[in-house]
Parts: structure tokens; sequence; C-alpha cells
């Protein structure tokens, strides 16, 4: 009887452990500048984090898409293979969707449950607001800044 007890905790708790690197903090912050705004960004460690990173500074031409989250598109593909999959999308978090391969925010919730097709990025920090007040289109400078600004 024990045994069998303790193979599902087990699984549970590498599930967890799992679940809980997919969207690991790191001490990496990127800033979006857009017209007079700025938003922060604290971002996660993980493989399409770091492909990002090095693309920056950059330009990004980001549009509004279903009243609910900015999007753009990377001028190329990124490589997903072993970025993590599966994330609630909830305002305020930075993602690639996966089937698509574009980069966005949602600033408003879109959902409740775990998105497969959703690559965890990072979380904003500041700025949230600016998101959800821009109607249509903007260019954004984005750029690394340190975890201490």
């Amino acid at each position: 009887m024990k045994k069998s007890l303790i193979i599902p905790a087990l699984v549970l708790w590498a599930g967890l452990a799992n679940s809980q690197n997919i969207q690991k903090e790191s001490d990496m912050k990127i800033k979006m500048k857009f017209e007079d705004k700025e938003v922060i960004v604290r971002m996660y460690d993980n493989p399409a984090v770091r492909q990002i990173v090095g693309l920056l500074p950059a330009e990004f031409e980001f549009i509004d898409f279903a009243g609910e989250e900015k999007i753009t598109n990377f001028a190329k593909p990124l490589s997903l293979k072993d970025a993590p999959r599966g994330m609630v999308a909830s305002a305020g978090t930075m993602f690639i969707y996966a089937p698509w391969g574009n980069m966005g925010f949602f600033y408003k919730d879109h959902g409740t449950k775990t998105d497969n097709s959703l690559i965890p990025l990072g979380k904003i920090e500041s700025g949230l607001e600016y998101l959800t007040e821009q109607k249509g289109g903007f260019t954004a400078e984005m750029s690394v800044i340190t975890g201490k600004e």
C-alpha cells in the first residue's frame, strides 16, 4: 500500500518542479519604449528568452489582436525546439504563440487554463496600463536593462 502512494506523489512532485522551472524568473529585464511610454518586463530563464535577448536592441511593429493582446513578428523565425510550452494567458504576460512563431503581450486576461501553444517569456513589472490604453498599432524599441533599474 505504501509503495502505491509513493510513486504518484513523486510523479506529482516532479511535475510541479518542472512547471516551476518553466517560468523561473531571471534577473534580466527588458524595456519596451513607444511614444513617451515605457513597459518593464522581468524575463523568465528559458531558451526562447535567450534567443530574443540576443536580438536586442531592436524595433518591433506591434498590432492589437482580439482586443486582448499586442503582437509582433520576428524578422527571422526563432528555434522553438527546446522552449517550454504552456502558460495561462493572463494580463501582463509576455509570450510566443508557437503555431505562428510571433511574440506578444496579453493586456487582458484571455483564459484560466494552461494553453500549451504559448511559450512563457516574462511578466510585466510596470507599464501594463500603457498597453491597455494604446489603441491600434505602434512601433516599440526593445532593449535589455539590468535587474537593478
